[in-house]
């Protein structure tokens, strides 16, 4: 679940002011129109403090979903090997756990965490975040929320739920290529 919302109102606005706002400030510095940059920069604050409100309940929700300790140190691992610039600010923010449960969550419905916190951390830079944490959260929801797993990786859970099954009995899972035991014969 996103953190603003589901997909529409401020979250769904948010995706589409952010980048034209960062346009078009752009495009004028480029052409020396310093009033319309300090305003494209005052509107980005503007942006900054709608998130700051619309997110405040939603990412204290998805923090109490915080994920067990193992998880918890699976993610601080790729947060100090993808981010290592910011690591120790992302692990000792106190909104960790909300970005955790949201790494967590992706992974639960079949997407790469890892993928997923590269390409939020590569996608635009971070050194001017307000908080680190809470942009990386908003940004790997809002890749999961647009980027539906394929049919392999929602597979992905159900082939390891099998496989584990199948392991605890002491059985050899079948290899899904190569034809299982031939069923015995019902001649009469």
């Amino acid at each position: 679940m996103p953190v603003t919302g589901d997909g529409s109102g401020p979250a769904r606005f948010l995706d589409v002011a952010v980048p034209v706002i960062f346009a078009t400030a752009r495009w004028h510095q480029a052409r020396r129109h310093d009033q319309q940059v300090a305003a494209a920069h005052q509107a980005l604050v503007h942006l900054q403090a709608v998130y700051q409100q619309a997110a405040a309940e939603p990412l204290a929700a998805l923090a109490q979903r915080q994920p067990p300790a193992r998880t918890m140190e699976r993610h601080a691992q790729r947060i100090l090997v993808i981010v290592p610039e910011h690591a120790q600010q992302i692990l000792d923010d106190p909104a960790w756990p909300a970005l955790a449960a949201a790494l967590t969550e992706s992974e639960t419905v079949g997407h790469d965490p890892e993928l997923f916190l590269q390409h939020a951390a590569r996608r635009r830079t971070l050194d001017d975040a307000r908080s680190t944490v809470r942009t990386l959260t908003w940004r790997i929801q809002r890749l999961a929320a647009r980027q539906a797993p394929s049919a392999r990786a929602r597979a992905a859970p159900a082939r390891t739920s099998a496989a584990a099954r199948t392991a605890q009995r002491g059985q050899t899972p079948l290899n899904p290529s190569q034809p299982g035991p031939a069923a015995p014969s019902r001649h009469r």
